[in-house]
């Protein structure tokens, strides 16, 4: 009798000897879960904030988007003392254009034409100029009130020689705009310039190379603008009127302002410079 109370007795011990151990093995695995959790849940995080630091970087390099803020006037049409349209000196191109809606309308000075694209995106706006012309700004007018999913989104500017090595200068974004969008147009000296010499001392003499970047226009042979992305996801694009404007020169200055014996200006026009002596 005594023998079976102590066979059960051990059996019992035995038995919850074995529960505690696997309650105990059962606590230690999830303790160990838990811990494998938590610990890929910190590498996640940490992945998830180098790709961001990593973004931040390209944004940095590649040079962020900007966003634009629409104004009723265009300031660079009201001062012609320092900036002129030159938009009359080039060859302007569609990638494509419904009929009656191309480049005349873009050009010709009333925002109640448009410019309506036809076909896949991106759509682009081809600017090309005879001779390297100096270019501060590009503006466009744009009604999101009218155009709706037709009004671009965003906008990337692009200069080049030829349409094959255009590089791209300026990525603006439009929330809406209505009215007059300006994207300034500003870069390093460029090396082939005919007064480079001039800008090398005037490097010398002011240590702020951002500031002399910033100061001077971009020279190019082209200009691209191409509509990366419509409002609402759109297809087709509409753009109103696009202004693009140069530096005015010391020379042109002096033509224009400099007034002749009798206090008359000097003619700019080739169809008024006949006038401008008597034979």
């Amino acid at each position: 009798m005594f023998f079976l109370f102590f066979q059960s007795s051990f059996f019992l011990n035995i038995y919850h000897t074995l529960v505690e151990t696997n309650q105990i093995g059962n606590v230690r695995k999830k303790q160990e879960e838990e811990d494998s959790h938590e610990e890929e849940e910190e590498e996640e995080v940490e992945e998830e904030e180098d790709d961001d630091v990593d973004e931040d970087e390209d944004s940095g390099r590649d040079g962020s988007s900007e966003i634009l803020v629409a104004t009723s006037t265009l300031a660079s049409l009201s001062n012609p003392e320092s900036i002129r349209e030159i938009g009359h000196e080039a060859v302007w191109s569609l990638s494509t254009a419904k009929p009656g809606n191309g480049v005349t309308q873009i050009r010709d000075s009333s925002v109640d034409t448009y410019w309506q694209s036809d076909g896949g995106q991106p759509h682009l706006i081809n600017i090309q100029f005879s001779k390297r012309a100096a270019v501060c700004e590009v503006a466009f007018y744009l009604d999101y009130s009218l155009d709706e999913s037709y009004t671009p989104k965003q906008l990337s500017i692009r200069t080049g020689i030829t349409f094959h090595d255009l590089v791209e200068v300026k990525l603006v974004e439009l929330n809406q705009p209505v009215g007059w969008c300006s994207v300034p147009l500003f870069g390093p000296i460029d090396p082939l310039d005919d007064d480079e010499e001039d800008n090398m001392e005037n490097d010398a003499e002011n240590t702020d190379s951002n500031h002399n970047n910033r100061n001077q226009p971009i020279r190019t042979h082209f200009v691209q603008i191409c509509v990366v992305s419509m409002h609402q996801n759109g297809r087709d694009t509409h753009i109103r009127q696009v202004k693009i404007f140069g530096p005015r020169t010391e020379g042109e200055l002096v033509d224009r302002y400099v007034p002749l014996t009798g206090g008359l200006p000097r003619f700019q026009t080739v169809a008024m410079s006949q006038y401008s002596t008597i034979r």
